[in-house]
């Protein structure tokens, strides 16, 4: 079975009566890991009910049911306040069955700062028999109040990005630039090419490598040897706010008006 790891480890919790009110589970393949939480549900609630496949008292949150994506097609990227708020009055309610009110949220890193601030106090709080399980790629990026309040579980992935020539170009042209002064960096993002699905590519980059020094930080992971000096005096704090602005500018651009280029002058102010 595929994570049979941390399947087991959350089975036998359950069994034990020690299960948590709110876990984060932390991987690449989001739609795996939702898959795995329905999956999970399914066990302790059939368990419950005795309702053989059926799924039971089950609410997954994603951003494309927010009241911007309905609206856009092409706006999926935000998980909105109503969501939220509509999540909460879910579990106010008792399970029919006498099993868990479960909750999946979907890339969790969507909600909004209101919808997380909503959020903050179901998890404070939590009622009963409550699972909130929030799955999410950039979970460095949620609010530290929401991040300390869940039970991590770490998923990896089989295999690590292999960057091509051209991305490995773009990160070295970046690492330069990170270590010039102010007048280098606006510089660099005038004369970047940032048309099409170029910006996009520059954050993606930015946000692996980040998430390789946050890691090497924490000691999860080996120094490769690619940090400068200056990154190496990174903290923990700036590490994570680094990603969080880059998920934000990334968030801005993609569902406004705002320009590719002030988004990157205001990141590399901030690197």
């Amino acid at each position: 079975m595929e994570h049979a790891k941390q399947f087991e480890f959350l089975k036998n919790k359950y069994e034990m009566g020690q299960l948590a009110h709110a876990y984060l589970f932390s991987g690449a393949d989001v739609a795996d890991l939702v898959g795995f939480a329905k999956k999970f549900v399914h066990l302790i609630n059939s368990k419950s009910a005795g309702a053989g496949d059926l799924p039971i008292d089950l609410l997954v949150v994603t951003s494309v049911q927010s009241e911007s994506s309905l609206k856009n097609e092409k706006d999926m990227m935000e998980i909105d306040v109503d969501q939220i708020r509509a999540l909460n009055t879910f579990l106010s309610y008792k399970s029919y069955y006498g099993g868990y009110k479960a909750v999946i949220i979907e890339n969790a890193e969507r909600m909004n700062l209101e919808a997380q601030s909503c959020l903050l106090k179901t998890l404070e709080e939590p009622k009963g028999q409550t699972l909130i399980i929030l799955v999410s790629s950039k979970s460095e990026t949620l609010m530290n109040t929401i991040f300390s309040r869940c039970q991590t579980i770490k998923f990896f992935s089989k295999g690590t990005h292999q960057e091509s020539p051209k991305e490995q170009k773009i990160l070295q042209e970046l690492l330069d630039v990170i270590n010039q002064d102010l007048a280098e960096k606006f510089q660099y993002a005038k004369k970047a090419d940032l048309q099409e699905n170029n910006f996009n590519e520059i954050l993606e980059i930015l946000q692996r490598y980040f998430r390789n020094v946050l890691l090497i930080k924490i000691g999860a992971q080996k120094d490769d040897g690619t940090q400068s000096e200056k990154l190496k005096s990174y903290s923990i704090e700036k590490i994570k706010t680094i990603l969080r602005l880059i998920e934000k500018m990334n968030h801005q651009v993609s569902v406004s008006n705002a320009s590719p280029k002030l988004a990157l002058e205001i990141l590399l102010l901030e690197l």
